[in-house]
């Protein structure tokens, strides 16, 4: 009995073993594909909300009240997107009280983009839009939350859909032709008057500053000018230094200039 045994464990062995080596040479010789779902990545910050109407993959913009979805297309108060499930967060205790949520600011996420007729394209531009915390395609310049990683078709009815961003928040120029891109400064200027008038009124002093610095500069030139030839004609054996006085006053007038615009610098910059 005890070599039959050992007669049958030896043969199993010898099954199990012939099985494995099998299995290994089908890994190794026949081409199999992995794949794997990439999720978001980076390190979220939980930020107060000042609503509870949320949704994971909402792009969040900055209010003095606290985070709301961003509702303004190329929103300049961008600060994130979203997360509910980050890799990596770091909660912050609100002083008031108040639930906060993890919102990505760098690294990559999923971002709910609205349906757009074309969809999205891999390396468009995404900035927020007029429906509550959804995303867009850029057709303009603005501010931005990323670049698509992904490839984005609609289906008819398909309202939305979440797509792979690589987050970047900033200004990009999308390039147009040169009269769109002309009227959309004057326009974007015009509206900066009512949205943020503080800003507005230094651009203004800037700018008369310089205007008024270049038309000093004009008119004293001018005079020197007028008076430097009609003294070499009443004097023409004084003429070399009549010469160097109104080289001294170009440069006299350059300076005048040059301060106006360094104070203009200084008015926009402090």
């Amino acid at each position: 009995m005890r070599q039959l045994f050992f007669l049958y464990r030896g043969r199993t062995s010898y099954i199990s073993y012939s099985r494995n080596i099998f299995l290994c040479c089908i890994f190794l010789f026949l081409p199999f594909s992995v794949q794997a779902q990439q999720t978001s990545s980076g390190v979220a910050v939980s930020l107060r909300f000042s609503t509870a109407d949320v949704s994971d993959g909402d792009i969040v913009c900055n209010t003095p009240e606290g985070a709301i979805p961003c509702r303004k297309p190329y929103d300049s108060t961008i600060i994130g997107v979203l997360v509910l499930s980050p890799a990596v967060s770091l909660e912050r205790i609100d002083a008031t009280g108040s639930a906060t949520m993890p919102v990505i600011s760098m690294g990559k996420a999923y971002v709910r983009v609205r349906s757009i007729e074309g969809g999205v394209k891999k390396g468009d531009f995404i900035t927020s839009s007029e429906t509550p915390g959804l995303g867009q395609k850029v057709e303009k310049s603005g501010y931005i939350i990323g670049i698509s990683l992904e490839d984005a078709a609609f289906a008819t009815g398909e309202a939305e859909k979440k797509i792979l961003v690589a987050l970047s928040i900033r200004p990009a120029f999308f390039s147009t032709n040169a009269k769109s891109n002309l009227m959309q400064l004057i326009r974007e200027g015009v509206e900066g008057t009512y949205t943020s008038p503080l800003s507005a009124l230094r651009f203004i002093l800037a700018a008369a500053t310089t205007l008024l610095s270049v038309i000093l500069g004009f008119i004293y030139f001018g005079r020197v000018a007028r008076s430097g030839v009609e003294a070499i004609g009443r004097n023409p054996l004084a003429g070399k230094m009549i010469q160097l006085s109104v080289v001294f006053n170009i440069l006299l007038t350059i300076g005048i200039m040059g301060a106006g615009v360094t104070i203009s610098y200084f008015i926009l910059v402090f």
